[in-house]
């Protein structure tokens, strides 16, 4: 289906993503943090960006930035529990000013996952 970048600093989060998306016939490449994920958007070219915000030294704003310069035109779906931690309507209006597709809650729900991830692709 589609070649995507997956960003995540728990191990178990990753495997549980790779479990579903790949299930469904996606191509994964995994990253446990930004500057791993920012390094390999600069050589590879992926049909989407799955990434989770908070982790520790650098954030998936910092994937989100990259992936806007190199290909601005790329959906780009967040994964993670910041509105845990931050209003939703401030998560909200920062994530549009950057161009997020999506945003997915965690913890993760396959079904919701996997439908958000191909309206994302489909959306472009």
């Amino acid at each position: 289906m589609a070649k995507l970048l997956v960003v995540d600093d728990d191990p178990v989060t990753r495997n549980l993503i790779r479990a579903i998306l790949t299930r469904d016939g996606h191509e994964l490449t995994l990253c446990a943090s930004a500057p791993e994920a920012i390094g390999i958007l600069y050589v590879e070219k992926f049909d989407l960006v799955l990434t989770d915000i908070i982790m520790p030294d650098h954030d998936g704003f910092e994937v989100i930035q990259a992936a806007r310069t190199l290909r601005p035109e790329m959906p780009v779906v967040i994964l993670s529990a910041i509105e845990d931690k931050v209003p939703s309507e401030l998560a909200a209006a920062a994530f549009a000013r950057l161009g997020v597709t999506r945003v997915i809650s965690k913890p993760v729900n396959p079904t919701l996952l996997a439908s958000e991830v191909v309206a994302a692709i489909v959306a472009g």
